[in-house]
């Protein structure tokens, strides 16, 4: 049976101030939080609130970054993930050690990035089932039930038995990189971020109708076999609930 707990804050600032009261717990239990980041509009208000509030109050040599998937683009691409990360956080907080990125290279040729990652995280990463796990992945909810970067298209890739696959959008085409749900599944802490009214539909599906929905969405397929699911949501994305 899933173990899954659902919290609601007022808004998308009230919701980072939540995740990193939620991420001060966890380094008061681990030695290091291997940290698993997501794109997206609502990780980057937390990118911002950690560079506003939290230069000098979280222990950063104690977090490494990692990425859940990254858009086949060079950083300096509005679209790639690390980009915006390091705009939103890392060249705000110059105390963030450089050896605790590991960043996806979104500018190299997908196959053999997703190879090479697999290498990072199986190297980095503790070894449940041999498979690498994170202490937390962050995951954004798609419109369309897709998650890291894994869409319903393609919802075979989510049992893919490789670290890493090469995903693709269904309308753009752009190639991403990105970890496999059984990495996200091994994880101890998976996450769900969440803002907004637009989201507030597929919210109320995934949590009400997931399993009728598990061989749709790759969201539905979220359940940390030996972990824990979280949703941080803000009221407007928690309206439907």
């Amino acid at each position: 049976m899933i173990k899954e707990e659902i919290k609601i804050f007022q808004d998308p600032t009230d919701l980072s101030k939540g995740f990193t009261e939620f991420l001060k717990k966890l380094m008061n239990v681990y030695p290091h939080v291997n940290l698993a980041l997501s794109g997206g509009t609502t990780p980057k208000v937390i990118f911002d609130y950690w560079a506003e509030h939290c230069k000098d109050t979280l222990d950063w040599n104690r977090i490494s970054f990692f990425w859940g998937d990254e858009r086949c683009v060079p950083p300096e691409n509005v679209m790639n993930n690390f980009g915006m990360t390091k705009d939103h956080l890392f060249d705000k907080v110059p105390n963030i050690p450089n050896n605790n990125i590991y960043r996806i290279h979104g500018e190299n040729e997908p196959e053999e990035e997703a190879l090479w990652y697999s290498k990072i995280l199986s190297s980095k990463l503790m070894q449940r089932m041999d498979i690498p796990s994170f202490e937390i992945v962050m995951l954004g909810l798609g419109d369309d039930g897709h998650t890291v970067s894994i869409f319903p298209n393609q919802i075979g890739l989510w049992d893919s038995k490789d670290i890493c696959v090469v995903a693709e959008h269904p309308e753009t085409g752009m190639q991403r990189v990105s970890i496999s749900g059984r990495v996200v599944n091994n994880a101890q802490y998976v996450i769900f971020l969440a803002t907004g009214k637009n989201k507030a539909e597929k919210v109320r599906e995934i949590i009400k109708d997931r399993k009728s929905l598990i061989d749709k969405y790759p969201a539905a397929k979220v359940n940390p076999k030996k972990g824990y699911l979280y949703w941080f949501l803000d009221e407007d994305a928690a309206s439907l609930l």
